[in-house]
């Protein structure tokens, strides 16, 4: 069964769960990657306007200094009308760069038209950015981690061939001189 003995941990055994932590992550961002692209895969694609850019900050926690800087995110508001001329507004999901929508622009939607609700804006960096960053992060941890567990295994390999070659040398020895502590000399 599994167990939580400090003295039984091993670096080999700490850096296999850290990659298992990577892999999980990596797998959460291809999950993230593919959802989007199924997505946009099944969605209809339209154009709306920009209707309002709504900027949020995040709320300082109670052990945070009154000087931090608050990160403000901004999620575009479109409003667009569907294949059977219905008329929607929806609030991105994601946030986008504060910068790259104002009020009046025209932007592509890419809507569920079973749900017009569920909607996109048309914005590779809104679209991919997030999944892209946890994918990623998640692929260089496990590379990391797997490289660094394989040149510990190449390290184990060369010691213990050392230690094999010594001990050979060592008993070839005694085997040579048999009437003699290996000790005295």
């Amino acid at each position: 069964m599994f167990e939580l003995a400090p003295e039984k941990w091993t670096m080999q055994g700490i850096l296999r769960g850290f990659l298992v932590f990577g892999a999980l992550i990596a797998g959460a961002g291809l999950v993230w990657t593919a959802s989007t692209a199924l997505f946009l895969i099944r969605s209809e694609q339209t154009t709306g306007v920009v209707v309002d850019v709504i900027a949020t900050q995040n709320s300082r926690s109670p052990g945070e200094r009154p000087h931090t800087e608050q990160v403000t995110s901004y999620y575009p508001v479109v409003k667009f009308r569907d294949s059977r001329g219905r008329s929607h507004q929806v609030k991105s999901s994601r946030a986008a760069r504060s910068d790259h929508f104002k009020r009046g622009d025209q932007a592509g939607v890419y809507y569920d038209p079973k749900d017009p609700s569920r909607a996109f804006i048309q914005d590779a960096w809104i679209l991919w950015f997030s999944p892209g960053v946890i994918l990623g992060g998640g692929l260089i941890w496990v590379g990391f981690v797997g490289g660094v567990l394989l040149l510990i295994k190449r390290f184990d390999a060369r010691v213990t061939e050392d230690k094999a070659r010594f001990f050979s040398l060592l008993t070839s020895r005694t085997q040579a001189n048999p009437g003699k502590d290996p000790e005295t000399r």
